[in-house]
């Protein structure tokens, strides 16, 4: 059986952070969905509740900040058109 021992909270999601026989843990909830399902959404198994606070609350900035994606970059096709001569 799980106890909740604190919340942690921000405008994005918050993390439940629970005492269980394994050990203390934390689950992660969003208030959007993620496109991306995140491994370290539930963890448990810590030594003590500040350690599962710890990772929790790193987890939850880490919302905040969205992933680095490095756009590819295109080569633009020239066309083949011969340049306009002036008449004149």
């Amino acid at each position: 059986m799980r106890t909740l021992i604190d919340l942690l909270n921000n405008d994005l999601g918050y993390a439940r952070i629970f005492a269980d026989g394994d050990g203390y843990g934390y689950e992660l909830t969003t208030y959007r969905p993620r496109t991306i399902a995140d491994l370290f959404e539930r963890m448990s198994g810590y030594p003590s509740a500040e350690v599962a606070v710890s990772f929790a609350q790193q987890q939850l900035e880490s919302i905040a900040q969205p992933p680095v994606v490095q756009a590819k970059r295109r080569k633009s096709k020239k066309s083949a058109k011969s340049p306009k001569q002036k008449l004149g």
